[in-house]
């Protein structure tokens, strides 16, 4: 089904051709063509195949991308909240804050957090303080520009069922 995903996002839908109940959306496919040509040398020969003709219809390997533009960071990072630093190198906001809307995004596990976005457990720690003390649903609410809304309103439908959990 990724598969398909993936080749339906890069191709576009033939005529007659629905979305399955749950399909995974062009930023999931993404990302999972992005962990299957990594893991590309552990594949078996007819899947490396569909996978390098996955990878010929992009011009590039897909991979991360930064989702938060800058005039949407200046209105955002008044809203996050001031965190305690006890050592250690501390991960800037934005990184983290793109890490978050990027599995929001993907649907990934936390574990497969591209490195460019650093440590997914560092990353995990601080989405679940944002979540619990009402920073994510400040960033949700938040009036942002029009190329914003598209992640803004997948954080919000991340949060909104995992309200306790996660």
């Amino acid at each position: 089904r990724m598969w398909w995903a993936a080749h339906y996002h890069l191709n576009g839908r033939p005529d007659g051709v629905q979305w399955w109940p749950g399909a995974p959306n062009a930023d999931h496919a993404s990302a999972w063509l992005h962990q299957q040509t990594a893991r590309r040398l552990l594949l078996q020969p007819a899947q490396r195949d569909l996978i390098d003709g996955l990878v010929a219809l992009t011009s590039q390997v897909p991979g991360w991308r930064p989702r938060i533009s800058d005039p949407a960071w200046q209105i955002l990072s008044a809203l996050l909240s001031p965190l305690l630093h006890h050592g250690g190198r501390r991960r800037s906001d934005r990184q983290v804050l793109e890490a978050i809307i990027h599995i929001a995004c993907t649907g990934q596990p936390w574990t497969r957090l591209p490195q460019d976005l650093g440590s997914f457990q560092a990353c995990l720690r601080r989405y679940r303080l944002w979540h619990a003390d009402g920073t994510l649903n400040r960033v949700c609410r938040a009036v942002l520009p029009e190329t914003d809304t598209g992640w803004q309103q997948h954080l919000a439908a991340h949060i909104a069922p995992s309200a306790g959990s996660t």
